[in-house]
């Protein structure tokens, strides 16, 4: 009786072992066919970083090339506009300066229209005496 005991429990730790090194082996197969593809894109990283790397570079060196040219352009834009800028502030105070003789003409126009109204009333009143 012992000896069917003892073989009972030896062969439940058998199964139990057996399972245990089933499940070891699924764990052992899964991480395998999960580390092959790792592995594989771990030898094409260095590949692409080096091609993001040239591509920044390049659009880096784009950039540059289109800052100097934009300020080029710039620069051309400023010469030309200097002179037009000079003319249109010469133009700005031809214009203010008119409006002010066209300030002191009206002035005057008024200070002659009260003195022919004053002259008016003064006649008119030394007709009705």
């Amino acid at each position: 009786e012992k000896l069917l005991v003892f073989e009972s429990a030896w062969k439940k730790e058998k199964d139990i072992v057996s399972k245990e090194i089933e499940k070891l082996r699924v764990s052992i197969q899964t991480l395998c066919r999960s580390a092959l593809p790792l592995g594989k894109i771990m030898d094409y990283i260095q590949e692409d970083v080096d091609a993001m790397q040239n591509e920044l570079q390049l659009w880096h060196s784009e950039n540059r090339q289109h800052a100097e040219a934009l300020q080029k352009e710039q620069s051309i834009t400023d010469c030309a506009l200097e002179p037009l800028e000079v003319e249109l502030a010469e133009l700005e105070q031809l214009v203010r300066d008119q409006q002010d003789r066209i300030c002191a003409v009206k002035a005057s126009i008024l200070k002659n229209e009260e003195k022919i109204q004053k002259m008016v009333h003064s006649i008119h009143l030394s007709s009705r005496r």
